[in-house]
């Protein structure tokens, strides 16, 4: 059997090699990149230090490594240094602790801290549209694959779940699919496996029978066939009602009370990462992209690794976005109310930075 692929995060660069990339990068390209996604007056801390929560192991990280290692966050008098944190839940207590200034996850765990008194704002998006699919191991029998949700679920009880943390988006939303199902949590065992870089080896150890998960897991399981898509949240697929989150389902936050002591800060970050993705969409950036990319993760030995990291980035590198529709916050209230996720509602109008683009 083939040895699982093994996945490689680095969070804090060489300091010489840094600086060559940082000049290398430095060049026309990336300047007149810059100038064309600058919509507004240039906001510049003052040599402002960010630590900003990165996942181990997953092609999610790629604009903070970019803004990072590109120069945009320091040509907005930035420090931002990438912080590897396996999940949202810890996340938001490092926020608490004040070891961590800013941390990503999917809308839904944040909304659920800020119901429960986690005094957090969301103020800049990462990736408007759901990243999860509950990838299924192809050694446990499905014959209700085919029919799709809500049937497939129901094969799935008394399976083992893996999830990030307990308390992690990944569990929340699995939640929400064995409920609009007619089951229960109780229906299935969750575990908690971290990020795609410790749950991959763990799903195919056999120690979980299924994983809720992001990039780079279900890459690594369709190439080595060792999984099938149960639910495909990306394309849609679940209920009705998980559609709504569409707009806004990644995104960063901070606590407010640093976001109201360091505006500035953090307006110059929003730039920093309206200026980073744009760069990072534009196709003319894609070799600088992929030798940022290269630096931090690499697909370990399954066959062809670089190759399928290339792709990787291309499939995924579309799908960043800074803006967030508001629309789609009210919403992950509305969705954590009705599934019992959460008790006291979450207005946009105050979760929301007011300056979020």
């Amino acid at each position: 059997m083939q040895e699982p692929a093994r996945l490689t995060s680095i969070a804090r660069p060489g300091r010489r090699s840094s600086r060559w990339l940082v000049a290398a990068l430095a060049g026309g390209a990336l300047l007149a990149s810059v100038a064309m996604a600058q919509t507004s007056p240039k906001i510049v801390a003052k040599d402002q230090l960010l630590r900003i929560q990165i996942y181990p192991g997953t092609i999610l990280n790629l604009p903070i490594w970019v803004a990072a290692e590109g120069g945009f966050c320091q040509a907005h008098g930035l420090r931002c240094e990438p912080t590897a944190i396996p999940s949202g839940p810890l996340a938001l207590q490092a926020l608490a602790a004040g070891s961590l200034e800013i941390m990503y996850a999917s809308t839904e765990v944040i909304t659920a801290a800020a119901s429960r008194g986690n005094d957090v704002q969301v103020f800049v998006g990462h990736s408007p549209n759901n990243i999860y699919t509950l990838n299924v191991s192809n050694k446990v029998p499905l014959p209700n694959l085919s029919a799709g949700y809500p049937a497939v679920m129901k094969d799935l009880k008394g399976m083992r779940i893996g999830v990030t943390a307990r308390g992690a988006g990944t569990e929340l939303l699995t939640r929400a699919l064995l409920l609009g199902a007619g089951m229960t949590p109780d229906d299935v065992t969750f575990v908690a496996t971290g990020s795609p870089t410790t749950s991959y080896p763990t799903f195919v150890a056999g120690q979980i029978d299924a994983g809720m998960m992001f990039q780079p897991f279900r890459t690594l399981c369709e190439l080595q066939k060792t999984c099938v898509v149960g639910v495909d949240l990306a394309k849609g697929e679940g209920p009705e009602d998980l559609r709504v989150l569409n707009g806004g389902f990644e995104t960063f936050a901070a606590r407010r009370a640093f976001i109201e002591a360091n505006g500035v800060a953090i307006d110059a970050f929003i730039q920093a990462m309206t200026e980073t993705i744009a760069w990072m969409q534009d196709p003319a950036n894609f070799d600088k992209l992929m030798t940022i990319t290269r630096k931090y993760l690499t697909l370990g030995d399954i066959p062809d690794a670089d190759a399928t990291l290339v792709q990787l980035v291309r499939t995924e590198t579309p799908k960043f976005g800074v803006k967030i529709n508001r629309k789609s916050i009210q919403g992950f209230s509305d969705f954590l109310i009705k599934y019992k996720l959460i008790e006291q509602p979450v207005s946009a109008a105050t979760f929301v930075y007011a300056k979020t683009p």
